[in-house]
C-alpha cells in the first residue's frame, strides 16, 4: 500500500529539518553561478560595500534626510571624519537568506519576513567592504496559527564582516510559512475588507504632512545620557498614506530583488514555484503592501534622528504583527523605558510602536542606544562578547 502523501506544510517541515544548521558564506552565495538562475540572483544582496552613491540611494529610498548619511562635507566635521551609513544599510549587503535555494519549495506554501533581533559593534563607513556568514535555517518551529491553522517559523542567523575579518554586526531573523489554501479558507471576510483603500479628508492629509514636517534630526548637538529621563517620548516619524511610489523607492534603494520582467521570466523558468505569485495566499487582495524591512526602516529613522551624530545604535528588535498596505499611514512612536551603565556604555532602552491610522500596532519591539555622557565621556562601542560567531 503506497505511503500516505504528507500535507504541504509537513513536507516543508521534513525537508527543511534536514537543512537545519547549514552554514553558507557570502562567497558560497556569490559563486553559485549558472546553476542559480544564470547568476542573476547570485545572492540576496544589492551592495557588497558601502559607497557614497549606495548610501545616498538607500536613504533616498527610505526618506531619511539626516546629513550624516547624505553630506560628505558635513560628515567630515563629525567624529567619524567621513560619510557613514545608517545601521540598516547592512540590509543591502544581505538581510534574509532562505532555505529555498537548496531545499524544495511546495507550491501550496507561501511566506513572509516576520521579524528580527540585530546588534551592531562598529559604525559603517564609506569604503567598508563586506562578507557574511549565514546559518539558514538555524531553527524551525511549527506553531498554531489563528490565521492559517498551522505555520512554520524558519529562523536564520548572520554575521557581517568588513575588510576580511572585523565583525561589525549580526542578526537573527525569521520568516513565517503557511498553506495558502488554509489561509484563504480561514480569511474570506478579512480578504474582502482589506481590498478597500482608506479615504482621507483634506484636513487629515494636512495633519499627516504637518506631522512629517515636524520630524526632528538631532544632528551635531549631542544628546547626553544625563539629559535623558525614563518616560521621555521621541519625536514621531510619520509615513503615508503608503503609495506605490513609496514602495518602489524602498525597493530601488534597499531591496535586492529588483529584476526586469525579462529577468523575472528567466528566473521563473529556473524556479517553477516562483510562478505561484500569491501574496501569502490572499488571492483577492488588490492592494500591495510594504515589506517588513521597510516598516523597520522607519523605526531606524526614529532612533537615528533622536540619538544624534554622537549616539550609537547597539541593539534593535522588531516583530511584524500585520500588513501595512497601500493607503495606510504609520506613526512610529518611541518611549524611553530604561537607562543604565553596562560595562562603561551609557545605555538607553527604547520601546517602539508602529501605529496605523486605525490605531492598530503593525510592528512591536524596541532598541538600545548608547549615548555620550558628560560624566563618562564619549560613546563606548560594544564588544561582541557572549556572542558565538556564526559557523565558528
Amino acid at each position: 500500500m503506497p505511503a500516505k502523501k504528507l500535507a504541504p506544510l509537513d513536507q516543508m517541515v521534513e525537508a527543511w529539518g534536514k537543512l537545519k544548521g547549514r552554514i553558507l558564506t557570502s562567497e558560497d552565495f556569490r559563486s553559485r553561478g549558472p546553476g542559480w538562475v544564470g547568476n542573476i540572483l547570485s545572492d540576496n544582496s544589492l551592495n557588497r560595500e558601502a559607497t557614497e552613491d549606495g548610501i545616498r540611494i538607500f536613504v533616498n529610498g527610505e526618506g531619511d534626510l539626516n546629513p550624516l548619511y547624505r553630506d560628505a562635507e558635513y560628515a567630515k566635521t563629525t567624529k567619524y571624519n567621513c560619510l557613514i551609513a545608517p545601521p540598516n544599510y547592512l540590509y543591502t549587503i544581505t538581510y534574509a537568506q532562505s532555505p529555498l535555494d537548496h531545499g524544495p519549495m511546495i507550491p501550496e506554501i507561501a511566506g513572509y519576513y516576520s521579524g528580527c533581533a540585530r546588534e551592531w559593534f562598529k559604525p559603517i563607513c564609506v569604503g567598508d567592504k563586506f562578507t557574511y556568514r549565514v546559518m539558514c535555517p538555524s531553527d524551525n518551529k511549527e506553531m498554531h496559527s489563528a490565521w492559517a491553522g498551522r505555520k512554520l517559523l524558519s529562523y536564520e542567523q548572520c554575521d557581517y564582516y568588513r575588510q576580511g575579518g572585523d565583525l561589525v554586526a549580526g542578526y537573527m531573523a525569521y520568516d513565517q510559512w503557511a498553506d495558502v489554501n488554509e489561509v484563504a479558507k480561514r480569511n474570506i471576510q478579512a480578504n474582502t475588507e482589506i481590498e478597500e483603500i482608506p479615504v482621507y479628508t483634506k484636513k487629515q492629509i494636512e495633519d499627516i504632512y504637518n506631522a512629517q514636517d515636524a520630524e526632528e534630526i538631532r544632528g551635531a548637538k549631542p544628546r547626553f545620557f544625563e539629559d535623558v529621563k525614563v518616560g521621555d517620548e521621541l519625536q514621531p516619524v510619520v509615513r503615508g498614506p503608503l503609495s506605490a511610489t513609496e514602495m518602489t523607492a524602498w525597493h530601488a534603494g534597499g531591496h535586492a530583488h529588483n529584476l526586469s520582467d525579462r529577468l523575472n521570466r528567466i528566473m521563473w523558468k529556473k524556479i517553477p514555484w516562483a510562478e505561484t505569485k500569491m501574496e501569502y495566499g490572499v488571492k483577492v487582495v488588490k492592494r500591495s503592501f510594504a515589506v517588513g524591512q521597510q516598516l523597520e526602516a522607519w523605526r531606524f529613522i526614529l532612533l537615528t534622528n533622536w540619538m544624534g551624530d554622537d549616539g550609537f545604535l547597539w541593539k534593535f528588535d522588531a516583530q511584524i504583527r500585520r500588513f501595512v498596505m497601500e493607503g495606510d499611514t504609520t506613526w512610529v512612536k518611541g518611549k524611553v523605558t530604561k537607562k543604565y551603565i553596562d560595562d562603561g556604555k551609557c545605555c538607553v532602552d527604547i520601546e517602539i510602536q508602529n501605529l496605523m491610522q486605525t490605531g492598530a500596532n503593525s510592528v512591536t519591539g524596541g532598541a538600545t542606544v548608547i549615548l555620550p555622557s558628560r560624566e563618562h565621556g564619549p560613546v563606548v562601542y560594544p564588544r561582541p562578547y557572549n556572542r558565538v560567531p556564526v559557523g565558528k
